[in-house]
């Protein structure tokens, strides 16, 4: 028997299910393309040490861009640049029949042969195949071993060799192996690093691509199992089946986002594009985590930036090589990205504060200390509020107009008074009272939409996403009504746009009018905080939507077009998931991300259930190394029990 034991059995169950099993199977997602355009959307099996990214339809084009990381990538380096099978003579991007996404392995039907992917614990990616017919099958591959952004590196020759079905394909670069196991008969041929394989008479044939010489013991049962492990925990359970499902998966994509490389471990931020480590990014990511049970990949994420941080300065993007310029155009001035923001190092105290929460145990004092003293010197004025300042590179989210946002920014400083906040007692902070009443004073006086205030004092009104950043904190009659005028422009059926269309700053763009789920979740998280449950409500279901109606279903892209649905940008980006999550348990439930205590949630839990729901429960919760099972019920209130 060439295929395992396992993926044969994925392979049987995947040819059961239909389109139908999308609302009521939580384990699976399956499309059904109308027409062969629908194929060419991106898909991704994803263990911690590599990936492996294709169309839908199975074959993959190589990119020429930069930053993409298509196709088959360990750690920093790509193996297999460009896929494609031919069956018969028809190309598998044109015979597409069925498509399934599980946990850990994608299947796919076609007419006249099925396949299953996965990638195995140590690496290594599978592709399994039943071929009842015999069809001959050619494969095509292009081998490039390129280096991920920035370098420009790939291999300048590869030399090929063959034995008992062993290929080996080495350059000064890198060596992939390739092993194929099939029961007939096969031939390969090899020029200008495209590697050709025709097979015949074979009822079944498999794959396996890696790094490593020899073969991994590891299976899709241990895969498998990984995952159920995890996804196991801060199990949801409402009356909208949907909802369940989205949030179930999003929770996987916290797992599979999680990557170990030579550069460290931590989140990739997405894919195909920002496929390494982000500080913004990632610890969006981590607050979220941490509410259900990944805290450990969260300190791990952490610990990289903080290996990389600059006297305390954690980084905004860090790099998969170490040559190669790292840089971004803003407004024509060149930076280097690896520092480029300021709220990096706010959102690591603050997340920092959250894993002592749920584990206990932050970082060591020394470290904190130091993250806090980077943070404190951008208070350039000593009046207590930071300061952005575009030419050091200490800029918010909003890249593309951070030349005019010089001075106190309404987000930044939200993030900063909470940070003194919860450290005051710490690090022996006197005035974290003051200052908090000195931010609302500052920016919400009144309903004024102040994005930022110049060195000069100048108050700039934007009518901007980054207004809601303050009420995830904070509570304020004119930050609720802050948050109710600004919902009339930049609200959608379909989530929170960056920019209002009624400011004169919209025009759709990337940073000035797209709609981002990062924003939805920012909202949600605001208007909960603040009393508007209709409104959270509404958005919040906004995710579930676009997770149904993706191209690749359980997916929630990065960004989505201001006026139309249309999803842009990455087609799967971790803090699109992560602020599901977040909006869920801290925006729907009341468990907070940073200061969630079992013991008192029963007695002061404040939940925002919509008044059609009857009951919700969050079962197996980790929280400080015992499990909680939370119920809470419109009739019986609240009940928290350690499992």
């Amino acid at each position: 028997m060439i295929v395992p034991e396992m993926s044969r059995k994925k392979i049987e169950l995947c040819r059961e299910l239909d389109e139908s099993s999308n609302h009521k199977d939580i384990l699976h997602w399956v499309v059904v393309p109308k027409n062969n355009l629908d194929t060419y959307r991106y898909s991704m099996v994803k263990g911690q040490k590599s990936h492996f990214i294709t169309y839908l339809n199975g074959n993959i084009a190589r990119s020429d861009l930069h930053r993409s990381r298509t196709g088959f990538w360990f750690d920093n380096i790509c193996y297999v640049a460009s896929m494609e099978w031919i069956v018969g003579n028809v190309s598998l991007s044109d015979s597409l029949s069925k498509y399934v996404r599980g946990l850990g392995y994608i299947y796919r039907s076609y007419d006249s042969i099925e396949r299953l992917d996965y990638i195995a614990k140590n690496g290594a990616l599978h592709i399994d195949v039943l071929n009842p017919n015999k069809s001959k099958i050619t494969l095509n591959l292009l081998i490039t071993h390129s280096v991920a952004w920035p370098s420009n590196k790939s291999a300048s020759h590869i030399n090929i060799s063959e034995k008992s079905g062993l290929i080996s394909l080495e350059s000064d670069v890198a060596k992939t192996f390739i092993n194929l196991a099939c029961d007939g008969s096969y031939s390969i041929k090899f020029s200008e690093n495209n590697l050709i394989f025709n097979i015949e008479d074979s009822k079944e044939i498999s794959f396996v691509f890696s790094p490593f010489e020899e073969k991994d013991s590891s299976s899709l049962d241990d895969v498998i199992l990984d995952h159920m492990q995890v996804l196991s925990l801060a199990d949801l359970e409402t009356p909208d089946f949907k909802l369940n499902k989205i949030f179930f998966w999003a929770k996987n994509d916290l797992f599979e986002f999680y990557s170990e490389t030579s550069t460290g471990n931590g989140w990739f931020a997405g894919f195909p594009i920002f496929s390494w480590y982000f500080g913004r990014d990632g610890l969006w990511m981590g607050l979220a985590a941490n509410t259900v049970g990944m805290s450990h990949l969260t300190r791990e994420h952490m610990r990289t930036l903080l290996i990389y941080s600059k006297d305390g300065r954690i980084p905004h993007e860090i790099g998969l090589s170490n040559d190669g310029m790292q840089s971004y155009s803003i407004s024509d001035r060149i930076f280097n990205t690896m520092y480029m923001s300021i709220d990096s190092s706010l959102l690591w105290l603050l997340s920092n504060k959250s894993l002592e929460n749920w584990e206990s145990k932050g970082f060591e004092h020394d470290n904190v200390t130091r993250v806090f003293k980077f943070a404190s010197s951008c208070d350039s004025d000593g009046d207590g509020l930071l300061e952005n300042n575009f030419s050091d590179g200490l800029i918010g989210w909003p890249e593309t107009w951070a030349n005019i946002r010089n001075g106190k920014a309404v987000d930044i400083n939200a993030l900063w008074v909470k940070t003194v906040e919860l450290y005051s007692n710490e690090l022996n902070i006197a005035n974290a009272e003051e200052l908090k009443k000195k931010y609302l004073e500052s920016f919400f006086s009144n309903v004024s939409f102040t994005d930022f205030i110049d060195n000069s004092g100048y108050a700039k009104s934007v009518k901007s996403a980054m207004q809601f950043v303050p009420g995830i904190f904070f509570t304020n009659n004119n930050i609720v009504e802050t948050i109710k005028q600004l919902a009339e422009g930049n609200l959608t059926p379909w989530g929170v746009r960056s920019v209002s269309v009624d400011d004169p700053m919209f025009d759709g763009g990337y940073h000035t009018g797209t709609v981002w789920p990062l924003m939805t979740g920012w909202f949600v998280l605001s208007a909960y905080k603040n009393g508007l449950k209709d409104i959270a409500f509404k958005q919040l279901m906004t995710f579930s939507e676009l997770a149904f109606s993706s191209p690749d279903l359980g997916r929630i892209n990065e960004t989505y077009d201001s006026m139309i649905a249309n999803p842009t940008g990455q087609f799967a980006q971790g803090w699109s998931s992560s602020m599901l999550v977040l909006s869920v348990m801290q925006g729907l439930l009341g468990i907070d991300s940073i200061e969630f205590d079992p013991s008192s949630f029963k007695a002061n839990g404040h939940h925002n259930l919509p008044e059609k729901w009857k009951k919700v429960k969050i079962s197996k919760l980790p929280w400080r190394g015992k499990l909680y099972n939370i119920c809470i019920d419109s009739v019986e209130g609240v009940s928290v029990t350690e499992v």
